[in-house]
């Protein structure tokens, strides 16, 4: 057996899968559905549908037939399904043209695309 050395063994599985220097990236994908609270440091993208809240240092985004009952905070957030939640993002928020927000929305920047649909309150942050 080879000699394991402390830089192989200490590596994470989002290690493995991110190239140095890109953030590693969690999918809830098709058919799943997660209540409860979600946080962590890496992007992610939601396919399925998430209840509760969603608070990451990366970028999260909601795919087309993703589904977001939950307040979420994180760094850039783009919607092409649907969030029924209050949303936060430290730089940027778009909402892509079949995207749906009912909720507000705060950020540096707020993108609202053609035939985007948006219910709330906006707010732009300095």
């Amino acid at each position: 057996m080879g000699k394991e050395t402390e830089s192989t063994t200490n590596r994470t599985a989002a290690d493995v899968i991110a190239p140095q220097g890109l953030v590693p990236s969690s999918v809830v994908s098709r058919g799943i559905c997660i209540e409860g609270e979600l946080e962590g440091q890496q992007n992610l993208t939601v396919e399925g549908r998430v209840k509760g809240r969603i608070h990451s240092k990366g970028d999260v985004v909601v795919a087309t037939g993703g589904h977001v009952e939950a307040t979420i905070v994180a760094c850039n957030i783009t919607i092409h399904g649907r969030v029924d939640g209050n949303i936060e993002a430290q730089e940027a928020v778009e909402i892509a043209p079949q995207g749906i927000l009912i909720g507000d929305c705060r950020a540096r920047s707020i993108q609202i695309h053609e035939g985007a649909r948006f219910e709330g309150r906006s707010d732009i942050l300095k």
